[in-house]
């Protein structure tokens, strides 16, 4: 079962279907890369976490799946540290008019 909500997930993952996202080109390692991260945190747990508490814990799932990954790809940190630091935002624009969780 996945760690992070299924509305959240696909909310998260969907942000990254495109071939760009602000001006930076998204390879599919680079969504591999998120997916595996969602997949393995909770995601709604990192939201009040700072940002790089919650960078250290998406690179630590993406370590833990496929170890040596995210040094040699710095386009995949790169996108990781975009869904570390635009996740309340994302997450925020997830809520309905009931303000219920993903």
């Amino acid at each position: 079962m996945p760690a992070t909500p299924l509305k959240a997930a696909n909310r998260l993952t969907a942000e990254f279907d495109g071939p760009w996202r602000d001006d930076t080109p998204v390879f599919a390692c680079c969504r591999k890369t998120v997916q595996t991260a969602v997949d393995n945190v909770d995601v709604l747990e990192l939201v009040a976490l700072d940002a790089t508490a919650r960078v250290r814990a998406l690179r630590e799932a993406v370590e833990a799946d496929t170890p040596g990954h995210i040094e040699a790809h710095r386009c995949c940190a790169g996108h990781l540290a975009d869904v570390a630091f635009d996740l309340p935002d994302l997450l925020a624009d997830g809520f309905d008019a009931d303000r219920q969780e993903l």
